[in-house]
């Protein structure tokens, strides 16, 4: 069916969990833990946030499983607010401070694209890759982009969506979020290995398999439908799933077998 795709790997740093995996076996981590971002050399992880070392953890932990060349493979990165913290950092030092120069350091892992950047460069990636930002419709998107790059390039695409905690004077408190970012490796259905499971494009449907249940912080993070369907890709659901929690459009997708496995 045209906009099918396989989906050939997944990962995601979940907050007070690490992976996907700890998160499902309900293994919370004993103490704060933060992203490490291995995929990264030691001195960019060192400059980078914790979104961007999430999304590194997410994306390497998807590419690996993929078993994709990340020197070579497309990406799209997505996020609603991107480095959020950064940015208002530096904005309040232009109003409090003006006049004083802005550290170019902070300003380059300020923009949306950063993770990508960063991730990209990390790995000698030449491949193509893209940021967007689209509120809570962000997976939905991503998945759009990503779907579309493998139809007509016919090559792999890893989709890594992700969002840091937002300042609580941009986002009061009791409406925040936890830190997440997931990924989800693409390919043509007709390249990958039998069994993988299909996924189709992002549509409006009118009902969806339920939402695994997650703490409240959690839930709230604008990528969390990502999340929701890696959560199902692990557990070897098929069906309808919703890639928002009722804030965004209410696009979905479909996991459905390999009709030739």
């Amino acid at each position: 069916m045209m906009g099918d795709v396989a989906v050939v790997g997944w990962g995601a740093y979940v907050s007070g969990y690490g992976s996907l995996a700890d998160w499902l076996a309900g293994r919370a981590a004993s103490e704060p833990t933060a992203p490490v971002g291995s995929m990264v050399p030691l001195r960019d992880r060192r400059r980078a946030s914790p979104l961007s070392r999430a999304m590194a953890d997410a994306y390497g932990a998807a590419v690996a499983e993929a078993g994709f060349d990340p020197a070579q493979v497309a990406s799209v990165f997505g996020s609603a607010l991107g480095e959020v913290s950064t940015m208002i950092g530096l904005l309040d030092q232009m109003w409090s401070e003006a006049g004083t120069p802005l550290s170019p350091m902070k300003f380059a892992t300020s923009v949306h694209n950063a993770a990508s950047g960063m991730i990209s460069i990390a790995n000698g990636n030449r491949g193509f890759t893209t940021s967007l930002g689209a509120d809570y419709d962000t997976p939905a998107m991503g998945l759009l982009e990503g779907i579309g790059l493998v139809a007509s390039r016919g090559e792999p695409v890893v989709v890594c969506c992700g969002d840091e905690p937002p300042p609580d004077d941009l986002v009061p408190g009791q409406q925040g979020w936890s830190l997440l970012s997931v990924a989800i490796a693409l390919a043509p259905v007709e390249r990958a290995k039998a069994g993988a499971t299909v996924l189709s494009a992002p549509e409006l449907v009118a009902s969806a398999l339920p939402a695994p249940e997650t703490d409240v912080a959690l839930g709230r993070n604008p990528s969390i439908g990502l999340f929701d369907l890696a959560v199902a890709l692990e557990r070897g659901l098929e069906g309808v799933i919703r890639l928002d929690r009722g804030a965004g459009r209410g696009y979905c997708v479909r996991l459905k077998p390999d009709r030739a496995a």
